[in-house]
């Protein structure tokens, strides 16, 4: 490792225990029209997985990792009017197992803002900027140009309309969402109804199997989207319509109560395929919510993913060809949340995720404790159930899925 690289992450953790008390921002400066404010954010994870053991498709059958994201966050505001959020990444993490060979890439956006500093059998440190974005207003316009978060999703868990850097499903911490190089209008056409245009440049990866995305953009891999969204009687509709990378995308979304005591929550979309050996597909998701006054929340969905495949046998055909991507694999999942408060300072979560085209499930069980305003502990155990299949077959989704437990510890300064 070049020396300097953990540099930054040093500075970043005196400065939390050095300084405790200091809230929300560590540096703040205020002149009549113009205010910055700086803030960080470190993540300490260390996990333990333990594979199937039937399966050929993993290097090892055990494996402890550990991960560190340091943040370093600049938010400038002048006047009313415009708007600077900076998020700047440094991670240090053990190399990730390279699994049964579905390349995991992180968000679609240029390497020019990423700089590998160290890499090794055994570990890694990457710098990168995770957003970088000027937005300005004007009246009732607001315009956003840079590497920024970009959430088109409605609905909780599988959100098919969030097209750039999604969460997953049992993905419980969301608070940093990753950027990707965009611009972005919205226009306030009244009270009760906007208007988004989003431009989003695509890239394309480094080799087959890579996670690193190329300096330059990938001009068929461009995306351009259109969102009209409208409330009516409390209920907000949106149609959604636009090119993402190789598809043409038609579709909307809805969201509102029913009784005033049952959420609804439904998106999705046709993508209709603009290159040859590219598959069209419906992909939609609608759920259910209700939160109790004991602060029980409960969240059911419901996903088809139309692009999905109905089988473990058209599952293990497209892994030969090759041709198995990012994503869920199966056609029809349903999800079922549950979270409660058992006290002020600790809350817990659950989720069952079962994917009915091969019978398997997943359950995701997270605990987080806070330790004061500005930090907390996370402990996650997850359990995936089904068929793991023999050798090099794959049996489905989350059999195939290594158990795991994993603690974080994350502070906010």
């Amino acid at each position: 490792m070049r020396r300097g690289t953990l540099l930054l992450p040093a500075l970043f953790l005196g400065g939390v225990f050095l300084c405790p008390d200091q809230g929300q921002a560590f540096s703040e400066w205020r002149s009549e029209d113009t205010s910055v404010s700086l803030r960080g954010f470190t993540g300490l994870d260390g996990a333990y997985s333990r594979t199937p053991e039937k399966t050929a498709l993993y290097d090892s059958r055990e494996d402890l990792f550990w991960n560190l994201d340091q943040r370093f966050l600049v938010t400038a505001n002048h006047r009313e009017s415009a708007r600077f959020d900076l998020n700047v990444l440094q991670n240090i993490r053990t190399t990730p197992n390279p699994g049964f060979g579905i390349r995991q890439a992180g968000a679609e956006r240029s390497g020019l803002l990423s700089w590998q500093q160290h890499t090794s059998n055994n570990s890694e440190a990457n710098l990168s900027v995770d957003t970088a974005a000027f937005h300005y207003t004007q009246e009732n316009i607001e315009w956003s140009i840079g590497r920024q978060p970009v959430n088109l999703a409605t609905t909780m868990y599988f959100s098919p309309n969030d097209f750039f850097a999604p969460f997953g499903a049992q993905t419980f911490f969301r608070t940093y969402k990753p950027g990707v190089d965009s611009g972005r209008v919205e226009v306030r056409l009244g009270n009760l109804a906007q208007l988004s245009l989003v431009g989003v440049l695509g890239y394309s990866p480094e080799s087959s199997g890579d996670a690193d995305w190329r300096n330059r953009p990938d001009w068929s891999r461009n995306s351009l989207l259109a969102k009209f969204a409208v409330n009516r009687n409390d209920w907000e509709w949106g149609l959604l319509g636009g090119t993402v990378r190789e598809h043409r995308i038609t579709g909307g979304s809805l969201q509102g109560e029913l009784f005033d005591w049952l959420g609804v929550r439904a998106e999705g979309h046709y993508a209709s395929a603009e290159q040859d050996g590219l598959a069209s597909g419906t992909e939609v998701s609608v759920g259910i919510e209700h939160r109790f006054e004991n602060s029980l929340d409960l969240h059911l969905e419901q996903f088809y993913h139309g692009q999905g495949y109905g089988s473990s046998e058209a599952l293990n055909q497209a892994l030969v060809a090759g041709s198995l991507g990012e994503g869920y694999t199966g056609r029809e999942y349903t999800a079922l949340g549950v979270s409660y408060e058992f006290s002020p300072l600790l809350t817990g979560q659950a989720l069952l995720i079962a994917n009915w085209s091969d019978h398997s499930q997943l359950l995701s069980l997270n605990g987080v404790y806070s330790l004061s305003d500005e930090a907390e502990v996370s402990v996650t155990l997850s359990l995936p159930r089904g068929d793991a299949g023999e050798g090099n077959t794959f049996g489905s989704e989350f059999g195939l899925a290594p158990k795991s437990l994993a603690c974080a510890l994350r502070l906010y300064y």
